[in-house]
Protein backbone atom coordinates (compact mmCIF):
# COMPACT_ATOMS: atom_id res chain seq x y z
CA UNK A 1 0.00 0.00 0.00
CA UNK A 2 1.21 3.59 -0.80
CA UNK A 3 1.18 5.70 1.76
CA UNK A 4 0.87 9.11 -0.01
CA UNK A 5 -2.10 8.27 -1.56
CA UNK A 6 -3.73 6.92 2.01
CA UNK A 7 -2.61 10.25 3.69
CA UNK A 8 -4.38 12.10 0.48
CA UNK A 9 -7.52 10.12 1.14
CA UNK A 10 -7.70 10.43 4.49
CA UNK A 11 -6.85 14.30 4.50
CA UNK A 12 -9.75 14.07 1.89
CA UNK A 13 -12.50 12.42 4.56
CA UNK A 14 -11.21 14.53 7.44
CA UNK A 15 -11.88 17.96 5.67
CA UNK A 16 -15.17 16.43 4.69
CA UNK A 17 -15.92 15.92 8.17
CA UNK A 18 -15.18 18.61 9.52
CA UNK A 19 -17.50 20.60 6.78
CA UNK A 20 -20.65 18.47 8.05
CA UNK A 21 -22.41 20.50 10.72
CA UNK A 22 -23.85 16.92 12.32
CA UNK A 23 -20.59 15.75 12.41
CA UNK A 24 -19.13 18.70 14.21
CA UNK A 25 -21.94 19.29 16.46
CA UNK A 26 -21.39 15.60 17.58
CA UNK A 27 -18.01 15.42 17.68
CA UNK A 28 -16.97 18.97 19.35
CA UNK A 29 -20.11 20.76 20.45
CA UNK A 30 -21.50 18.23 22.20
CA UNK A 31 -18.86 16.77 24.36
CA UNK A 32 -17.48 20.27 25.25
CA UNK A 33 -20.68 21.94 26.04
CA UNK A 34 -23.14 18.57 27.42
CA UNK A 35 -21.15 17.32 30.20
CA UNK A 36 -20.21 21.07 31.92
CA UNK A 37 -24.34 21.42 31.58
CA UNK A 38 -24.95 17.99 33.14
CA UNK A 39 -22.41 18.35 35.85
CA UNK A 40 -24.05 21.64 37.05
CA UNK A 41 -27.37 20.07 36.54
CA UNK A 42 -25.99 16.98 38.37
CA UNK A 43 -24.90 18.98 41.24
CA UNK A 44 -27.88 21.35 41.28
CA UNK A 45 -30.61 18.56 41.63
CA UNK A 46 -28.18 16.77 44.21
CA UNK A 47 -28.26 19.46 46.11
CA UNK A 48 -31.80 20.33 45.91
CA UNK A 49 -32.84 16.42 46.63
CA UNK A 50 -30.65 17.02 49.75
CA UNK A 51 -32.32 19.66 51.07
CA UNK A 52 -35.63 18.59 50.39
CA UNK A 53 -34.87 15.83 52.28
CA UNK A 54 -33.34 16.82 55.23
CA UNK A 55 -36.52 19.39 55.60
CA UNK A 56 -39.11 16.30 55.49
CA UNK A 57 -36.69 14.14 57.29
CA UNK A 58 -38.53 16.20 60.50
CA UNK A 59 -41.38 14.23 61.35
CA UNK A 60 -41.73 10.60 63.30
CA UNK A 61 -45.35 9.23 63.90
CA UNK A 62 -46.04 7.82 67.44
CA UNK A 63 -49.38 5.97 68.34
CA UNK A 64 -49.49 8.48 71.66
CA UNK A 65 -47.49 11.37 73.23
CA UNK A 66 -47.72 8.80 76.45
CA UNK A 67 -44.43 6.97 75.81
CA UNK A 68 -41.87 5.10 77.34
CA UNK A 69 -38.89 7.39 78.88
CA UNK A 70 -36.53 4.99 76.74
CA UNK A 71 -39.05 6.27 73.45
CA UNK A 72 -39.31 9.83 74.28
CA UNK A 73 -35.52 10.18 75.29
CA UNK A 74 -34.64 7.96 71.84
CA UNK A 75 -36.95 10.61 69.78
CA UNK A 76 -35.78 13.62 71.45
CA UNK A 77 -32.12 12.91 71.28
CA UNK A 78 -32.31 11.98 67.33
CA UNK A 79 -33.93 15.62 66.88
CA UNK A 80 -37.55 14.21 65.90
CA UNK A 81 -40.79 16.42 66.07
CA UNK A 82 -43.14 13.11 67.19
CA UNK A 83 -46.64 13.66 65.46
CA UNK A 84 -49.65 11.41 66.87
CA UNK A 85 -50.97 9.24 64.12
CA UNK A 86 -53.68 6.31 64.78
CA UNK A 87 -52.42 4.35 61.64
CA UNK A 88 -48.89 4.79 61.20
CA UNK A 89 -48.52 2.44 58.14
CA UNK A 90 -51.30 4.91 56.18
CA UNK A 91 -49.76 8.33 57.88
CA UNK A 92 -45.94 7.12 56.23
CA UNK A 93 -47.25 6.15 52.67
CA UNK A 94 -49.33 9.37 52.64
CA UNK A 95 -46.36 11.66 53.59
CA UNK A 96 -47.37 13.12 56.59
CA UNK A 97 -45.03 11.83 58.40
CA UNK A 98 -41.38 10.51 57.08
CA UNK A 99 -41.74 7.72 59.62
CA UNK A 100 -42.92 6.18 62.42
CA UNK A 101 -41.73 4.12 65.85
CA UNK A 102 -43.85 1.97 68.10
CA UNK A 103 -42.90 -0.04 71.13
CA UNK A 104 -44.94 -3.45 71.92
CA UNK A 105 -42.65 -4.41 75.14
CA UNK A 106 -39.54 -4.90 74.70
CA UNK A 107 -39.79 -4.97 71.00
CA UNK A 108 -39.45 -1.36 69.59
CA UNK A 109 -40.30 -1.27 65.05
CA UNK A 110 -39.39 1.34 63.43
CA UNK A 111 -41.66 2.04 60.27
CA UNK A 112 -40.15 3.05 56.91
CA UNK A 113 -40.71 3.60 53.42
CA UNK A 114 -37.66 2.64 51.75
CA UNK A 115 -38.27 4.02 48.71
CA UNK A 116 -38.32 7.77 50.21
CA UNK A 117 -34.85 8.94 51.17
CA UNK A 118 -36.16 11.22 54.02
CA UNK A 119 -37.73 7.99 55.59
CA UNK A 120 -34.39 6.68 55.58
CA UNK A 121 -32.85 9.15 56.93
CA UNK A 122 -35.24 9.53 60.17
CA UNK A 123 -34.86 5.94 60.91
CA UNK A 124 -31.13 5.71 60.34
CA UNK A 125 -30.98 8.71 63.03
CA UNK A 126 -33.86 6.72 65.09
CA UNK A 127 -31.56 3.58 64.51
CA UNK A 128 -28.33 5.63 65.97
CA UNK A 129 -30.38 7.34 68.93
CA UNK A 130 -31.51 3.75 70.20
CA UNK A 131 -28.32 1.98 70.06
CA UNK A 132 -26.65 5.15 72.42
CA UNK A 133 -29.97 4.77 74.54
CA UNK A 134 -29.25 0.83 75.17
CA UNK A 135 -25.58 1.23 75.87
CA UNK A 136 -26.47 3.84 78.64
CA UNK A 137 -29.53 1.38 80.05
CA UNK A 138 -27.09 -1.10 79.95
CA UNK A 139 -23.68 0.60 81.67
CA UNK A 140 -26.09 2.05 84.54
CA UNK A 141 -27.00 -1.81 85.13
CA UNK A 142 -23.56 -2.74 84.80
CA UNK A 143 -22.28 0.15 87.43
CA UNK A 144 -25.52 -0.79 89.85
CA UNK A 145 -23.95 -4.66 89.96
CA UNK A 146 -20.38 -2.68 90.62
CA UNK A 147 -18.60 -4.83 87.37
CA UNK A 148 -17.09 -2.50 84.69
CA UNK A 149 -18.37 -1.30 81.73
CA UNK A 150 -14.94 -3.16 79.83
CA UNK A 151 -16.67 -6.37 79.84
CA UNK A 152 -19.05 -4.52 77.56
CA UNK A 153 -15.90 -5.09 74.98
CA UNK A 154 -13.76 -7.35 75.59
CA UNK A 155 -12.15 -6.30 72.06
CA UNK A 156 -12.31 -4.29 69.42
CA UNK A 157 -12.44 -4.66 65.75
CA UNK A 158 -10.55 -2.30 63.51
CA UNK A 159 -10.98 -2.52 59.31
CA UNK A 160 -7.62 -1.38 57.53
CA UNK A 161 -7.69 -0.58 54.34
CA UNK A 162 -4.36 -1.38 52.83
CA UNK A 163 -4.61 0.32 48.98
CA UNK A 164 -2.96 3.32 48.29
CA UNK A 165 -5.09 6.50 47.73
CA UNK A 166 -4.13 6.32 44.22
CA UNK A 167 -5.32 2.38 43.95
CA UNK A 168 -8.80 3.43 45.70
CA UNK A 169 -9.01 6.78 43.46
CA UNK A 170 -7.80 4.47 39.92
CA UNK A 171 -10.79 1.85 41.13
CA UNK A 172 -13.44 4.52 41.49
CA UNK A 173 -12.72 6.33 38.14
CA UNK A 174 -11.98 2.99 36.22
CA UNK A 175 -15.58 1.28 37.10
CA UNK A 176 -16.81 3.91 34.93
CA UNK A 177 -14.09 5.34 32.67
CA UNK A 178 -13.67 2.44 30.68
CA UNK A 179 -17.38 2.30 29.52
CA UNK A 180 -17.71 5.68 29.06
CA UNK A 181 -14.78 5.73 26.59
CA UNK A 182 -15.25 2.72 24.69
CA UNK A 183 -19.16 3.60 24.37
CA UNK A 184 -17.91 7.27 23.02
CA UNK A 185 -15.67 5.56 20.76
CA UNK A 186 -18.50 3.16 18.98
CA UNK A 187 -20.86 5.98 19.41
CA UNK A 188 -18.30 9.04 18.42
CA UNK A 189 -17.12 6.89 15.12
CA UNK A 190 -20.86 6.05 13.87
CA UNK A 191 -22.01 9.11 11.94
CA UNK A 192 -18.29 9.32 10.15
CA UNK A 193 -18.56 5.52 9.54
CA UNK A 194 -22.14 6.06 7.40
CA UNK A 195 -21.12 9.17 6.13
CA UNK A 196 -17.82 7.90 4.54
CA UNK A 197 -19.80 5.34 2.97
CA UNK A 198 -23.59 5.20 2.54
CA UNK A 199 -23.27 9.25 2.51
CA UNK A 200 -20.77 8.52 -0.22
CA UNK A 201 -23.27 6.50 -2.21
CA UNK A 202 -26.39 8.82 -1.54
CA UNK A 203 -23.82 12.00 -2.77
CA UNK A 204 -22.99 9.83 -6.17
CA UNK A 205 -19.12 10.42 -5.08
CA UNK A 206 -18.05 6.33 -3.95
CA UNK A 207 -17.62 5.91 -7.89
CA UNK A 208 -15.49 9.11 -8.21
CA UNK A 209 -13.21 7.26 -5.40
CA UNK A 210 -13.68 3.57 -6.52
CA UNK A 211 -12.05 4.87 -9.83
CA UNK A 212 -9.11 6.88 -8.76
CA UNK A 213 -5.15 5.37 -8.87
CA UNK A 214 -6.07 3.75 -4.75
CA UNK A 215 -6.25 0.92 -4.39
CA UNK A 216 -9.33 -0.67 -2.64
CA UNK A 217 -6.62 -1.34 0.45
CA UNK A 218 -5.89 1.84 0.32
CA UNK A 219 -9.33 3.35 0.24
CA UNK A 220 -10.48 1.44 3.30
CA UNK A 221 -7.51 1.98 5.50
CA UNK A 222 -7.50 6.09 4.70
CA UNK A 223 -11.40 5.73 5.92
CA UNK A 224 -11.19 3.31 8.57
CA UNK A 225 -7.82 5.77 9.74
CA UNK A 226 -10.65 9.07 9.52
CA UNK A 227 -13.08 7.31 11.56
CA UNK A 228 -10.22 7.04 14.09
CA UNK A 229 -9.39 10.26 14.28
CA UNK A 230 -13.24 11.34 14.35
CA UNK A 231 -13.57 9.09 17.25
CA UNK A 232 -10.46 10.08 19.29
CA UNK A 233 -11.40 14.02 18.89
CA UNK A 234 -14.98 12.79 20.19
CA UNK A 235 -13.35 10.71 23.33
CA UNK A 236 -10.70 12.97 24.33
CA UNK A 237 -12.61 16.12 23.80
CA UNK A 238 -15.50 14.63 26.29
CA UNK A 239 -13.11 13.05 28.81
CA UNK A 240 -11.84 15.97 29.28
CA UNK A 241 -15.01 18.41 29.29
CA UNK A 242 -16.04 15.33 31.59
CA UNK A 243 -12.85 15.93 34.12
CA UNK A 244 -14.03 19.41 34.15
CA UNK A 245 -17.31 19.19 35.20
CA UNK A 246 -16.71 16.08 37.76
CA UNK A 247 -14.33 18.47 39.57
CA UNK A 248 -17.14 21.33 39.91
CA UNK A 249 -19.71 18.62 40.81
CA UNK A 250 -21.32 17.77 44.07
CA UNK A 251 -18.95 14.86 44.66
CA UNK A 252 -15.95 17.21 44.63
CA UNK A 253 -17.22 18.64 47.89
CA UNK A 254 -16.75 15.95 49.35
CA UNK A 255 -12.85 15.73 50.88
CA UNK A 256 -12.56 12.33 50.77
CA UNK A 257 -13.60 11.94 46.91
CA UNK A 258 -11.61 14.95 45.93
CA UNK A 259 -8.36 13.57 47.58
CA UNK A 260 -8.79 10.13 45.93
CA UNK A 261 -9.60 11.76 42.47
CA UNK A 262 -6.29 13.52 42.98
CA UNK A 263 -4.35 11.05 43.93
CA UNK A 264 -4.87 9.48 40.62
CA UNK A 265 -1.73 9.49 38.32
CA UNK A 266 -2.49 11.35 34.78
CA UNK A 267 1.07 11.80 34.00
CA UNK A 268 1.69 11.76 30.07
CA UNK A 269 3.35 7.82 31.13
CA UNK A 270 -0.21 7.39 31.84
CA UNK A 271 -1.93 9.09 29.58
CA UNK A 272 -0.04 7.28 26.92
CA UNK A 273 -0.74 4.11 28.13
CA UNK A 274 -4.51 4.91 28.25
CA UNK A 275 -4.03 6.08 24.39
CA UNK A 276 -2.47 2.97 23.39
CA UNK A 277 -4.70 0.65 24.93
CA UNK A 278 -7.61 2.10 23.25
CA UNK A 279 -5.76 2.55 19.83
CA UNK A 280 -6.43 -1.09 18.70
CA UNK A 281 -10.20 -0.65 19.49
CA UNK A 282 -10.54 2.25 17.69
CA UNK A 283 -8.86 0.20 14.81
CA UNK A 284 -11.19 -2.57 15.10
CA UNK A 285 -14.49 -0.39 16.08
CA UNK A 286 -13.88 1.87 13.02
CA UNK A 287 -13.03 -1.03 10.52
CA UNK A 288 -16.34 -2.94 11.69
CA UNK A 289 -18.44 0.26 11.69
CA UNK A 290 -17.04 0.92 7.98
CA UNK A 291 -17.77 -2.98 6.91
CA UNK A 292 -21.46 -2.72 8.27
CA UNK A 293 -22.09 0.40 7.20
CA UNK A 294 -21.11 -0.15 3.52
CA UNK A 295 -23.75 -2.56 3.28
CA UNK A 296 -26.43 0.45 3.26
CA UNK A 297 -27.86 1.54 0.39
CA UNK A 298 -28.60 4.99 2.23
CA UNK A 299 -27.86 7.03 5.59
CA UNK A 300 -31.03 6.33 7.36
CA UNK A 301 -30.53 2.41 6.49
CA UNK A 302 -26.25 2.56 7.77
CA UNK A 303 -27.86 3.97 11.11
CA UNK A 304 -30.24 1.42 11.37
CA UNK A 305 -27.51 -1.38 10.79
CA UNK A 306 -25.12 0.16 13.50
CA UNK A 307 -27.59 0.53 16.40
CA UNK A 308 -27.33 -3.21 17.54
CA UNK A 309 -23.54 -2.65 17.23
CA UNK A 310 -23.24 -0.32 20.06
CA UNK A 311 -25.89 -2.04 22.08
CA UNK A 312 -23.72 -5.30 21.74
CA UNK A 313 -20.57 -3.50 22.81
CA UNK A 314 -22.10 -1.93 26.41
CA UNK A 315 -22.80 -4.91 28.40
CA UNK A 316 -18.78 -6.29 27.77
CA UNK A 317 -17.78 -2.67 28.46
CA UNK A 318 -20.07 -2.11 31.69
CA UNK A 319 -18.65 -5.74 33.21
CA UNK A 320 -15.24 -4.84 32.20
CA UNK A 321 -15.14 -1.88 35.35
CA UNK A 322 -17.41 -3.86 37.51
CA UNK A 323 -15.74 -4.49 40.86
CA UNK A 324 -14.08 -8.17 41.63
CA UNK A 325 -13.13 -8.79 38.19
CA UNK A 326 -9.52 -8.85 37.73
CA UNK A 327 -7.76 -9.44 33.92
CA UNK A 328 -5.60 -12.32 33.35
CA UNK A 329 -4.53 -13.83 30.42
CA UNK A 330 -7.73 -15.51 29.53
CA UNK A 331 -9.95 -12.84 29.86
CA UNK A 332 -7.19 -10.10 28.12
CA UNK A 333 -8.67 -12.28 25.04
CA UNK A 334 -12.07 -11.03 25.14
CA UNK A 335 -12.69 -8.01 22.69
CA UNK A 336 -13.78 -4.69 24.68
CA UNK A 337 -13.94 -6.23 28.32
CA UNK A 338 -10.24 -6.55 28.04
CA UNK A 339 -9.75 -3.19 26.86
CA UNK A 340 -12.39 -1.78 30.21
CA UNK A 341 -10.20 -3.85 32.35
CA UNK A 342 -7.35 -2.90 31.19
CA UNK A 343 -7.71 1.00 31.41
CA UNK A 344 -8.86 0.52 35.19
CA UNK A 345 -5.60 -1.19 36.04
CA UNK A 346 -3.72 1.39 34.77
CA UNK A 347 -5.01 3.65 36.33
CA UNK A 348 -5.05 2.09 39.47
CA UNK A 349 -1.45 1.29 38.83
CA UNK A 350 -1.58 -2.76 38.77
CA UNK A 351 -1.14 -4.12 35.66
CA UNK A 352 1.41 -6.43 34.28
CA UNK A 353 2.93 -6.33 31.03
CA UNK A 354 1.72 -9.81 29.85
CA UNK A 355 -1.70 -8.88 30.60
CA UNK A 356 -0.90 -5.49 28.94
CA UNK A 357 0.49 -7.15 25.45
CA UNK A 358 -2.07 -9.88 25.39
CA UNK A 359 -4.88 -7.24 25.41
CA UNK A 360 -2.80 -5.05 22.53
CA UNK A 361 -2.01 -7.49 19.88
CA UNK A 362 -5.32 -9.56 20.84
CA UNK A 363 -6.95 -5.86 20.11
CA UNK A 364 -4.90 -5.70 17.24
CA UNK A 365 -5.94 -9.07 15.25
CA UNK A 366 -9.56 -8.51 15.95
CA UNK A 367 -8.47 -4.98 14.09
CA UNK A 368 -7.12 -6.90 11.45
CA UNK A 369 -9.87 -9.09 11.03
CA UNK A 370 -12.60 -6.60 10.65
CA UNK A 371 -10.04 -4.41 8.46
CA UNK A 372 -10.28 -7.77 6.10
CA UNK A 373 -13.48 -7.95 6.42
CA UNK A 374 -13.99 -4.12 5.42
CA UNK A 375 -11.64 -4.95 2.67
CA UNK A 376 -13.68 -7.88 1.34
CA UNK A 377 -16.86 -5.75 1.41
CA UNK A 378 -15.22 -2.83 -0.49
CA UNK A 379 -14.14 -5.43 -3.36
CA UNK A 380 -17.62 -6.95 -3.65
CA UNK A 381 -18.85 -5.03 -6.84
CA UNK A 382 -22.67 -6.32 -6.00
CA UNK A 383 -22.45 -4.77 -2.44
CA UNK A 384 -20.45 -1.30 -3.83
CA UNK A 385 -22.82 -0.47 -6.86
CA UNK A 386 -26.41 -1.73 -5.82
CA UNK A 387 -28.64 0.73 -5.46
Amino acid sequence: MRLSLILVILRREVIDLLRDRRTLIGMVVLPLVAFPLMGIGVSKFIEETGKKNEAQATTVGVKSLEMTPDLQAAIARSGMRPIVEKDLRTAIEQKRVAAGIEQNGQQIRLLVDATRAASNLVADRLRTALAELKEERIRESLAKLSVPAAVLQPFRVERVNVASERKMGGFLLGTMLGYIVILLMFSGGMHPAVDMTAGERERKTMEALLASPASRAEIVLAKILATVVALYATVLLTLGSFFISMKSSAMMNDAKFAALLGNISLDWGTLALLLLTMFPVALMAGALMIAIASFARSFKEAQSYLTPLLLLVILPALLGGLPGTELSPALSLIPIFNASQLLKAVLQGEFTMANFLTTFFANVAYAGICFYFALRTFKNENVMFRS
